[in-house]
């Protein structure tokens, strides 16, 4: 549940911008930004950026992926016991591994570390999908978010790895992309923490 963090630190950060941040015309990493410096992206050359509250949205994404992971890890039980939820929450644990990353190495300092960490999170869009494939039929309302958040998620990411923005512009793309897992950490981790306060 502490992956709403990410959710809500955002807007925090993006209010130090000027000139302003867009949630849909700048990338998440934007906000990690540890200089002011122009780019030299071929895609935006030039483009001013600056971060003020780097330093809080770096530790928000090393909190989010260490969260993540350990989320992942420590509630298997939880989910059946079937190869396919084994292999999702490998994948949200990867997810995390790649936040973390992104988090240590923003994109201005280490892009190298950074473009690992951010390409880690792409095979963590897949990890809802597959734990809502092995979900059981009777825990429906799981089964069909987690499926919906795979989904979402994976259409997302094609769209942004093929630069298919469909007017949300790269920012508004890479979060349809991302952003779905962390919702599902979110609400998932509640279901299960209160799932578990009800067996004790």
């Amino acid at each position: 549940m502490l992956t709403i963090a990410y959710f809500l630190v955002q807007p925090v950060v993006a209010a130090a911008w000027d000139p302003a941040y867009s949630f849909l015309d700048n990338t998440i990493s934007d906000l990690g930004n540890a200089r002011c410096l122009p780019t030299t992206e071929s895609w935006r050359p030039g483009t001013f950026l600056c971060s003020p509250r780097h330093v809080l949205m770096n530790a928000t994404f090393v909190l989010v992926g260490l969260c993540t992971t350990v989320g992942a890890l420590t509630t298997r039980r939880y989910w059946p016991p079937h190869r396919l939820a084994g292999a999702g929450l490998a994948l949200v644990a990867v997810s995390g591994v790649g936040a973390v990353l992104v988090g240590l190495a923003p994109g201005d300092v280490n892009m190298p570390v950074h473009l690992i960490g951010a390409g880690l999170q792409f095979p963590g869009a897949i990890g809802p999908l597959l734990i809502g494939l092995a979900t059981p039929r009777e825990r429906r309302r799981e089964r069909v978010f987690s499926l919906a958040m795979g989904v979402v998620g994976m259409v997302g990411c094609a769209l942004f790895a093929t630069g298919l923005h469909l007017g949300l512009g790269v920012g508004g793309t890479e979060r349809l992309g991302f952003d779905p897992l962390t919702v599902w950490t979110v609400v998932l981790g509640a279901v299960i923490w209160r799932a578990g306060r009800r067996a004790r």
